[in-house]
């Protein structure tokens, strides 16, 4: 009877052992994941929930379609690509929502949602809340809760980089404690930078009448080629319908310049300059007293954006051309007024098209010479944040030039 009851208390013993074996494996393989094709979670990894690393990043993720949903509802009201994504890196950044629509503000503050300022009661409160905690809802909610801290935003930052509009938006509405300030800005900024970056931020100009005198009103549509489309490559800041027919060749911008070359002297050249913001000479200067009359266009392209002294932190007219094998062209400094500019935004120009008039200074002291910049950058904001980099985002125009002529 003794060896009866061991073997089967043996038995009971291995048996047990066994279920808590098999218990163990399924609780081991749930906790990492699961079921292993659901990638559209929105709560991002596990060791980065948010961050410019985070699901919100992944085409394709939840997160990912609520951060771009954020983005186009901004754009939608009239803001430009650079605004937007600032919020969203204020989201994806700092905020640790992981772009969760109901999330309840991390450290167990009161606020809740994408924007975690917003106090969940005044959320729920609010007229223009349909509690849905919705992309759309919650926009609606953060416009109709501080018309005028949005309206604000719009008008300090419509000429601003995506980092500076993420900074901006974290002091006049997320307006966190100083030591947060400090800590998160860096993310945030870094977030905003990638959110521009994904969401085609570049394609978007803004509208100086976003949100009407009202505070819950529509101030500008999406651009109409970019409306209804939901590819990713559909909204890349590079996409080749940003430029025109390129002819193929490249040109120098006065009829009187030699294939040789301009004849440029001391800090008119590209590169080395002892008088500008680190050393650093963006593009070459034709002095207007050897050069001056019709500026031409120096390859094929699309007027891009023409900007007027106090856009984009600028003192200076700028005509702004991209093209289709990627660069992006500056003439700039030679316009005294728009009466010197013969093109329009939307224009395509050829090779020795007239983008405007030089004329000579009247002090003498080549105060309207053309300054001719080409770069690698197409995105305007993105190459003037370069203007004093010398990271070969900048070329040298009369290299380029030369190669190029046939």
């Amino acid at each position: 009877m003794k060896k009866w009851w061991f073997l089967g208390s043996g038995l009971v013993v291995g048996s047990g052992l066994l279920i808590l074996f098999l218990f163990l494996m399924i609780v081991m393989f749930f906790a990492n994941g699961g079921n292993q094709c659901d990638s559209g979670d929105s709560s991002g990894s596990a060791s980065n929930p948010t961050g410019i690393e985070g699901a919100w990043t992944q085409s394709g993720t939840k997160a990912y379609n609520t951060a771009k949903e954020v983005f186009e509802f901004w754009v939608k009201k009239g803001m430009s690509g650079s605004q937007a994504a600032g919020i969203v890196g204020n989201i994806g950044g700092a905020e640790d929502t992981g772009f969760v629509l109901d999330q309840r503000e991390f450290g167990g503050g009161s606020g809740g949602g994408l924007y975690q300022f917003t106090p969940y009661t005044k959320y729920l409160n609010n007229k223009k809340s349909d509690q849905s905690w919705s992309v759309v809802n919650q926009g609606e909610v953060v416009i109709a809760l501080e018309p005028g801290t949005v309206k604000s935003f719009i008008r300090k930052t419509k000429h601003s980089s995506p980092e500076d509009c993420a900074t901006s938006w974290m002091n006049d509405y997320e307006r966190p404690s100083a030591a947060a300030r400090q800590s998160t800005d860096a993310l945030r900024r870094a977030a905003a930078a990638k959110a521009y970056e994904l969401f085609g931020g570049s394609n978007y100009t803004g509208n100086d009448s976003a949100l009407g005198d009202e505070g819950g009103t529509d101030g500008g549509d999406l651009i109409p080629s970019l409306e209804g489309t939901n590819s990713d490559s559909d909204n890349d800041s590079c996409d080749s319908s940003e430029g025109g027919t390129v002819s193929g060749e490249w040109a120098f911008p006065f009829a009187s310049v030699p294939k040789s070359g301009p004849n440029l002297v001391g800090e008119q050249n590209f590169g080395a300059s002892a008088s500008r913001k680190n050393g650093f000479h963006d593009g070459v200067d034709f002095g207007d007293a050897t050069y001056n009359g019709d500026v031409l266009a120096i390859h094929g392209g699309k007027i891009a954006k023409i900007c007027q002294p106090g856009e984009y932190g600028i003192t200076f007219f700028l005509v702004w051309e991209v093209t289709d094998d990627g660069y992006g062209i500056a003439y700039q400094e030679f316009a005294s007024g728009l009466g010197d500019i013969s093109v329009k935004e939307g224009d395509k120009v050829k090779t020795g098209d007239k983008i405007g008039v030089s004329k000579v200074g009247s002090t003498g002291i080549n105060d309207t010479h053309l300054h001719l910049g080409i770069t690698k950058e197409k995105d305007l904001v993105k190459a003037l944040s370069n203007s004093f980099n010398d990271n070969g985002t900048w070329l040298n125009p009369v290299e380029v030039i030369k190669k190029g002529m046939k």
